[in-house]
């Protein structure tokens, strides 16, 4: 499929899972079997996510997971097995874990336009949605239109029941958010209900009264085909621009870093530490005194790029280790402050950051606001601040489902100057930037003004 605005719908979930694996009919295992699979859920999560317990409550976890099994009384099919496991790993409270390959039914069925599901895309704004792409039939509902319900459920309620089923590391809503943004229609499919149609309330942009349209659930090809006609093909940047972007205006410039994704990275032939030395050679050259380093939607990936950037931020000298990589079979690795680099940045740093903001790239923001003094902007970053599990995984597949849980084997444990006065929580922005729908529509960037604000006004 070669249309922007229906991959926009399906990004988090469709890069998570594996590519491969042979379905199992789950429909066929008795009670017993799948409480079985539980039980092995419960071991491998336990024997190889080193943070496993780290942040979480042990009793808690095994509590939930006797509750499920309570709950599985008879034999089911594999969407509702999918969601009671989606359940399980919600209370890990490790946004890394993922479910499933390509082949699993609950995935498979999207990708072969088999299910059928709501036909929008929207922007969850706290607990109020509006319209972004209209992929109905229905020419009703225009961008910026806010929903306020589907089938008789508030948007609120709406958004309690998925953020149920939808990981995180600990109490992190904005990477929830994201992900509810970018994929309700699979998650309502999920999580909520499958039905043949929808009944929407909904008020125009700018007006009070309540609307009401009805839409036919749609397949993906057939979402596809309605994005197609009404242009809503979005563009995505290309080659190099997949990576970064630096623009410079005087005294003041703006690094993008996109993506540090393995894939992308050997397609440009990115070293991080060269690249990071060009870059603030240029800066340094062109007597830039205020950075703006944006991290928003970049969902990590390589851990170099985050390392390296740290040898030309530093404001002094530090000695010592920064952070641990643990991994499950006990082994340690220790990742030491590196030498500054001699284009290091002398000026002010700006960073801008979101729920998207996840993994590396969130360590990137909590390094740089602890040891360059960064100011932060936007909205809580995605990735626990006191440590997350990530690197490598371990592919546990459960002996009747057959179903593949990764599960991240290195437990990433930041060494923290100071405790978070919120633990389990994200890197929090110094001037939190609460998004309208009106800026969306009008193409601004609250988040970007308020640090060209700041750099205009410094006693502001």
């Amino acid at each position: 499929m070669n249309n922007v605005s229906v991959k926009y719908i399906w990004v988090f979930w469709l890069m998570a899972i594996v590519v491969g694996g042979n379905a199992q009919d789950i429909s066929a295992l008795s009670k017993d079997e799948l409480q079985e699979d539980l039980v092995h859920l419960l071991a491998g999560l336990e024997r190889y996510n080193p943070a496993m317990y780290a942040y979480s409550s042990k009793e808690a976890f095994r509590k939930r997971i006797t509750t499920i099994q309570a709950a599985i009384t008879a034999p089911m099919d594999a969407l509702t097995f999918y969601k009671h496991l989606c359940f399980a790993v919600e209370g890990v409270n490790e946004g890394h874990v993922t479910i499933g390959t390509a082949a699993d039914p609950f995935y498979a069925g999207f990708l072969k336009g088999d299910y059928k599901s709501l036909p929008l895309s929207v922007q969850f704004l706290g607990e109020q949605a509006y319209v972004w792409d209209n992929l109905s039939a229905n020419n009703a509902l225009e961008r910026g239109d806010e929903i306020l319900s589907i089938n008789g459920r508030s948007m609120e309620q709406i958004r309690t029941q998925i953020f149920k089923y939808t990981f995180s590391d600990g109490a992190i809503e904005t990477f929830k958010q994201k992900r509810l943004s970018n994929e309700l229609s699979a998650r309502y499919f999920w999580f909520v209900e499958r039905p043949d149609s929808f009944v929407l309330n909904y008020k125009k942009r700018g007006e009070t009264t309540i609307r009401q349209v009805q839409l036919m659930a749609l397949t993906r090809t057939e979402m596809a085909k309605w994005s197609l006609q009404r242009k809503l093909k979005r563009k995505r940047p290309q080659g190099i621009n997949k990576i970064y972007n630096l623009t410079i205006d005087q005294n003041i410039a703006t690094l993008t870093l996109r993506s540090f994704n393995e894939e992308i990275i050997k397609a440009n032939e990115l070293k991080s530490y060269a690249f990071y030395e060009r870059i603030f050679k240029r800066l340094r050259q062109n007597k830039v005194k205020h950075l703006i380093l944006d991290l928003r939607d970049n969902i990590g990936g390589m851990k170099e790029f985050g390392d390296d950037l740290l040898a030309f931020a530093l404001k002094k000298k530090h000695k010592g280790i920064f952070r641990e990589l643990l991994s499950w079979d006990g082994k340690k690795v220790a990742a030491s402050f590196p030498k500054r680099n001699k284009w290091f940045f002398k000026g002010k740093w700006y960073i801008l950051t979101n729920g998207g903001t996840y993994s590396t790239a969130a360590l990137i923001a909590q390094y740089l606001h602890i040891y360059a003094a960064a100011v932060v902007i936007g909205a809580e970053a995605g990735s626990r601040y006191e440590g997350f599990a990530a690197g490598t995984y371990h592919h546990l597949t459960l002996p009747n489902s057959k179903i593949r849980i990764a599960i991240p084997n290195k437990w990433v444990k930041n060494k923290l100057l100071q405790q978070p006065k919120q633990t389990n929580r994200g890197l929090l922005p110094t001037y939190p930037i609460h998004i309208t729908i009106d800026a969306l529509l009008e193409e601004r960037d609250l988040a970007k003004e308020k640090a060209l604000e700041l750099i205009r006004n410094p006693s502001f």
